[in-house]
């Protein structure tokens, strides 16, 4: 009997999710802080996407840095 084969994006999603790869300290653009202390972001660096594809996130109304809320 042959093996149902998966598609790599569904494979990806599963295994990885979504995440930081490698953190940076570098931010661009601004961003409105007292709207940002009631927001969770991830931090800016590299990261990979529910799919499973990879990209970087750098601007400051989309990231953390490391303890801070902008």
């Amino acid at each position: 009997m042959a093996k149902k084969k998966k598609s790599q994006s569904t494979l990806r999603s599963k295994k990885f999710g979504r995440r930081v790869l490698k953190a940076s300290t570098r931010q661009s653009g601004k961003s409105h802080t007292r709207r940002d202390t009631n927001l969770k972001a991830m931090q800016p660096g590299k990261r990979r996407s529910a799919s499973g594809k990879i990209y970087y996130e750098y601007r400051k109304n989309r990231t953390d840095r490391r303890g801070r809320k902008t």
